[in-house]
């Protein structure tokens, strides 16, 4: 499909869509603003994109935002008053000048055919089924939070942020010795100490911020909209949290972890820039790990 268009040939495009689908709209999901056109200009609407959808708050997993980031179309469904609606949702550019050029995202809907699911019951159980995969898309098998999908589509920015945050950080921990739990305990243990682990992390991070299991014994913590002044102290707590947890009360052993971080006031949406601060919160950790290690 076509991706850059003047503002005349994205009118022509809508105009000709629109008879053909229940909603046409054009979106800037990172303000999560509708645009129109108007005398030949684009207008941002106040009108919240999601509202559409009876939400008070940003999607969970918009998928126009995950289209804007990546870079090429998207789709997934949504649910109003018992219907169910297919969303593509579309990348495009607006040209508006030679050296003026916006990101915006095409929304197409379509409203699935009525005889699909006959009763109540079977809509509601086909909504559960529906809502629990692309959840599940999204979540670590074994500890239930986040996985690596979750935050190479940059959807920890949009967890109960109704816009999309410039203040982030990124943490980085690695347990101490975690390979020995395994060997000398077993790896039924071990799986469920890092369940403990994952959800003491959750219990003891805000609602707006994301825990994300990265990999083996390494996890991520987002943080959106936190001053840099709070974050040794928010690590230093979770230390205090994590050695609560006594896998073996014979000889007194806690959970230890090794923590670094990385801040940004003004993050902006590119793969580039959040592996160069996962990265570097990698290599901070890295370095606390080594100083452990001769102490």
């Amino acid at each position: 499909m076509k991706t850059h268009f003047s503002i005349a040939e994205i009118k022509t495009t809508i105009t000709y869509l629109e008879p053909l689908f229940d909603v046409v709209r054009l979106v800037d999901p990172i303000e999560t603003a509708i645009l129109t056109i108007k005398n030949g200009k684009i207008h941002r609407e106040k009108y919240s994109c999601y509202k559409v959808w009876n939400k008070t708050n940003r999607c969970e997993t918009c998928s126009s935002m995950c289209a804007l980031t990546a870079q090429y179309p998207k789709t997934k469904h949504e649910f109003l008053a018992n219907n169910i609606f297919y969303v593509v949702s579309q990348p495009i550019f607006i040209i508006l000048t030679e050296s003026e050029i916006i990101k915006a995202v095409l929304e197409i809907v379509s409203r699935n055919s009525d005889h699909l699911l006959e009763t109540p019951g079977q809509q509601q159980n086909f909504f559960a089924l529906l809502n629990e995969t692309q959840r599940k898309l999204y979540e670590d098998e074994l500890t239930g939070v986040y996985n690596r999908r979750y935050l190479n589509e940059f959807l920890f920015l949009q967890n109960k942020n109704s816009t999309i945050p410039e203040k982030l950080t990124i943490i980085f921990l690695d347990l101490q010795d975690f390979k020995s739990i395994n060997d000398t305990y077993g790896h039924l243990t071990g799986d469920r100490l890092l369940k403990h682990i994952a959800q003491t992390l959750v219990t003891n991070v805000r609602n707006q911020d994301s825990v994300i299991r990265f990999g083996g014994d390494e996890f991520i913590i987002t943080l959106t909209n936190c001053t840099e002044d709070n974050i040794q102290y928010k690590i230093d707590k979770l230390k205090e949290k994590l050695y609560a947890i006594c896998y073996d009360t014979k000889n007194n052993l806690h959970i230890r972890a090794n923590f670094g971080y990385s801040h940004s006031n003004k993050f902006i949406l590119s793969k580039t820039m959040l592996h160069t601060m996962i990265k570097k919160a990698d290599s901070m950790m890295y370095h606390e790990k080594q100083l452990a290690k001769h102490r």
